[in-house]
């Protein structure tokens, strides 16, 4: 029999058990408000309005994607309904450009060593590299949309402060993918109007300038014998301001070169070029409120510090916390799905201080073997990292009932709009199959990705051994028996890694 035919035969209009990826899983993305979902799910989500971290460990396909993906939509609902109250999301879910750059500046070529000495402060530059270019790009763009207009508006009234602090953070941390950087920093300066009247280029040109009227100043003082002493003093005045004038061009230019390679030594995971941040610098005013947030090398505290001050711009916007999505951190091509660096790349994040900021909150969603390495780990880690207060979920387990109820949600939602939906999945097989023999099958599937393709295997084989003239479109317990043994076995080769 046609497999079509079976799906015809209960009006389904698409495959209910196909997925492999939550990202690509066209159903869930159609049903992802209404769908079943782990019982642990509130425990990670937790509360918008007071944003907290959780720790999830969980084997691939046991739908750490489609838990992220399901927060990410609630959140979006939320900031719907809440002006005041919103949640900034980041998703730090592919990290290829962070470790390539990594990579590029430090062992080349040497994925081990190169891991061996990423540190908090590179997650924490990337995490504000994606947040800050989201902001200038919901700044700069699309200027005629509402909320577009609102956002800047909010921006002008702003303290002075706080535009220079949202000035230095774009300089340090706005990271466009398609080039831009240059026109980019002129329209925010604009926006912000925080830049001096002249900029280095300008300063150079009146060095220049001055230079010249220098030279002419020394030489009407050097033939002084024949110029009034009125013009000779004039002379001497011009020479000694053109001078004072130089060295403070000079002292500036060597402060705010040094200063910009010192910033493109310590941003290790972002491409920074340090001529430009040189010229920005030269945009800033000059004075020491830019340096509480310029990374210095050893000094933790001005990530945290920046951070801090990002939360405050965005409160100004409507946003009274930030939230922080990890995921797919087996996939670069760096890690290649290896649990030792993994460990290495992922380590560093489990600090205690950093997961439990004011206004932060961080969905880590892991892959299981970190879990088995956790508990392992030694206990001045754990002390540092104090699990015990991130919502740990090590490791992420579904039973057999929610297996059932997240399939049978499924096989609903793929029903035609006309068709008249089924009271329970075991409706699909012969009065032989009850709703237990179901569940204890699912349950040995452990989670969704191996359940779909349990069901699927199911069907198809159902439909192999039956001919399409019987009608027989009810599926027998044998057919469920023997892919119960075929999928079940898989899944132990699996685990076993066989």
């Amino acid at each position: 029999m046609d497999i079509q035919r079976f799906f015809d035969h209960w009006q389904l209009a698409e495959n209910p058990f196909q997925a492999e990826e939550a990202r690509n899983d066209a159903v869930y993305a159609r049903t992802i408000g209404s769908t079943v979902t782990h019982p642990d799910f509130q425990k990670i989500f937790g509360q918008p309005s007071a944003p907290s971290t959780s720790i999830v460990f969980g084997e691939k396909g046991s739908g750490k994607t489609a838990m992220r993906l399901m927060m990410e939509r609630r959140l979006e609902a939320h900031n719907t309904t809440h002006d005041e109250d919103r949640v900034w999301m980041v998703r730090y879910d592919d990290l290829n450009p962070f470790l390539d750059q990594l990579s590029h500046r430090h062992s080349p070529g040497q994925p081990d060593a190169c891991l061996d000495h990423i540190r908090l402060a590179d997650h924490q530059d990337a995490i504000l590299s994606l947040a800050v270019t989201e902001l200038v790009d919901q700044l700069l763009y699309n200027v005629k949309e509402p909320d577009t207009r609102r956002r800047r508006k909010a921006v002008r009234k702003l303290s002075r402060e706080l535009r220079l602090d949202l000035a230095v953070l774009a300089l340090l941390y706005d990271n466009p993918r398609h080039g831009e950087r240059e026109t980019r920093w002129q329209r925010l300066k604009r926006l912000l109007q925080i830049g001096q009247l002249v900029g280095r280029r300008g300063h150079s040109a009146l060095v220049i300038g001055l230079a010249a009227i220098g030279l002419v100043s020394g030489g009407l003082w050097y033939f002084s014998e024949t110029i009034r002493w009125e013009w000779q003093l004039l002379a001497l005045a011009g020479l000694a301001g053109c001078l004072g004038f130089g060295f403070s061009w000079l002292s500036r230019f060597i402060k705010n070169g040094l200063r910009a390679r010192k910033v493109c030594r310590e941003i290790r995971t972002i491409d920074r070029n340090a001529r430009f941040l040189s010229d920005g610098l030269w945009d800033l005013p000059g004075s020491n409120g830019i340096e509480r947030l310029l990374p210095e090398k050893g000094d933790q505290d001005k990530r945290y510090e920046a951070t801090k001050r990002f939360l405050q711009i965005i409160n100004r916007l409507g946003y009274r916390s930030l939230i922080v999505f990890v995921d797919r951190i087996d996939e670069p091509v760096m890690i290649h799905s290896d649990s030792e660096r993994m460990r290495k790349l992922i380590w560093p994040m489990l600090n205690n201080k950093f997961l439990q900021q004011e206004g932060f909150g961080a969905k880590m969603l892991l892959p299981l073997e970190l879990g088995h390495l956790l508990e392992g780990a030694d206990t001045d880690f754990k002390q540092q990292a104090r699990l015990d207060k991130q919502n740990l979920i090590n490791p992420l387990r579904w039973t057999g009932s929610t297996l059932y109820d997240l399939c049978t949600s499924r096989f609903r939602n793929c029903q035609t709009e006309d068709a008249k939906p089924i009271g329970q999945l075991s409706e699909l097989f012969e009065d032989s199959v009850d709703e237990r023999d179901l569940v204890d099958a699912l349950d040995q599937m452990h989670q969704p990705r191996d359940a779909f393709k349990f069901l699927y295997a199911v069907i198809q084989r159902h439909c192999q051994n039956t001919s399409g003239e019987s009608g027989d479109l009810k599926i027998p317990k044998l057919t469920l028996d023997y892919a119960r043994q075929e999928q079940s076995q898989r899944v132990v080769n699996l685990y076993r890694g066989s």
